[in-house]
C-alpha cells in the first residue's frame, strides 16, 4: 500500500545548464574573459538598465559594481544583443568608474569595457 505522499513524488531531474562563456580569472581589478564569452565586442556599449530586462546578479567587480546576466529588452535587440548577454549595469559602474560611461546618441548610456580592466577576446 503506498502512503498518501508518494504518489505525488517525481523522478528527480538534474537541472540542464547553459554555458555563457568562460571567466578565467577575476582579480587585482581585471576580468579575463574566455574567447567564448558574451560580452559585447564593440568599444562602447549600451549597457543602460533602461535597455534591460530579466536581470540576474552574478558576481561583483573588484571595483564595486556587479556583474549580471540580463536580456536586452526586444525594442534593443539587434545583430549580437539577442538572447542571454552578460555584463553591468552603466548606472552602476557610473557611480565608480565614470570615466567609462558616456552618453550615446539615442540618450542611453554606453560602458568602455576595456576602461573597467575587461579584456575582450
Amino acid at each position: 500500500m503506498k502512503k498518501s505522499g508518494d504518489a505525488c513524488r517525481k523522478e528527480y531531474a538534474a537541472p540542464q545548464l547553459t554555458r555563457f562563456g568562460s571567466v578565467r580569472a577575476l582579480t587585482g581589478g581585471s576580468l579575463d574573459v574566455g574567447e567564448d564569452s558574451p560580452f559585447p565586442t564593440g568599444k562602447n556599449n549600451q549597457s543602460d538598465l533602461r535597455c534591460k530586462e530579466n536581470i540576474a546578479r552574478v558576481g561583483e567587480h573588484p571595483a564595486g559594481f556587479d556583474l549580471y546576466l540580463f536580456d536586452y529588452k526586444p525594442e534593443f535587440q539587434s545583430a549580437g544583443k539577442h538572447g542571454r548577454q552578460f555584463g553591468v549595469m552603466a548606472q552602476e559602474v557610473e557611480r565608480v568608474v565614470p570615466e567609462a560611461v558616456s552618453i550615446g546618441p539615442d540618450g542611453y548610456r554606453q560602458v568602455d569595457y576595456a576602461k573597467l580592466g575587461i579584456k575582450l577576446h
